[in-house]
């Protein structure tokens, strides 16, 4: 798996340059294929990368109608409450797009976890677009990332991480005391393209250990991908400190 760094001064110029790649990438991908298909993640940096992509500059070159919106996880609440992914995202973002609403794919937290699980797991796999094995092939896949190595709601120490045979499930996560809903390893792995938005110096420690002490004995959730598309992380200077 290659993984491409791009060490950015701040947040700002971070999501400058994600923004800059995937006005790119969206072209390259409706040109190839006619759409494109992508899952949204939560987290205070992609917020700030959300808020970007709201202002003239890009929401009116963007092609919205040729793109498909999923999330990769969502807290087990109502889309109207202030914890909910989808609040986020629409606050800062999709309330200010021209995007046909059935282009929007939000996983109904508001549902039990399992019932919320089982209905995204069946959108994903009648909407997105699949591979040769008629597994999901979104063209990118957005997470952020834990400073514990937890990316969408996939937790250390939890089961999910040992779903294979589903799309979407739900997690119980201890520390948190609460339901989670979440895509999996699956999904994730299988993007053509898989970037992660870091920033922040809480996030130093983690980024060391991943590229500088990963470990081979107890692989945390991020460690335990194996992506078969092209994956970029863009990284802020104080995320990347300790990056040799």
């Amino acid at each position: 798996m290659q993984h491409y760094k791009k060490v950015l001064p701040n947040m700002e110029a971070l999501c400058l340059e994600a923004a800059r790649d995937l006005l790119r990438l969206i072209q390259q991908s409706i040109d190839e294929r006619g759409s494109f298909h992508i899952f949204l993640a939560g987290g205070s940096t992609p917020e700030n990368f959300y808020k970007l992509l709201a202002t003239s500059t890009y929401a009116n070159v963007i092609p919205w109608n040729k793109i498909n919106i999923y999330f990769g996880d969502e807290r087990n609440v109502p889309p109207d409450h202030p914890d909910s992914n989808y609040k986020m995202v629409n606050t800062a973002l999709l309330n200010k797009l021209s995007i046909d609403p059935t282009h929007i794919h939000r996983i109904h937290g508001e549902l039990t976890a399992d019932d919320a699980a089982i209905a995204y797991h069946n959108t994903i796999k009648v909407l997105a677009p699949a591979d040769e094995n008629d597994t999901p092939q979104p063209d990118l896949v957005l997470l952020g990332l834990g400073p514990d190595g937890h990316i969408a709601s996939l937790f250390p120490n939890t089961d999910i991480l040992n779903k294979r045979d589903t799309y979407c499930a739900a997690v119980w996560v201890e520390k948190l005391k609460a339901w989670r809903i979440s895509i999996t390893y699956p999904v994730i792995n299988n993007a053509r393209n898989l970037w992660f938005l870091v920033a922040g110096e809480n996030k130093q420690d983690i980024v060391d250990r991943i590229f500088n002490h990963a470990s081979i004995l107890e692989k945390l959730p991020i460690e335990r991908i194996a992506a078969k598309g092209q994956v970029t992380w863009y990284l802020d200077q104080a995320a990347a400190k300790w990056l040799k």
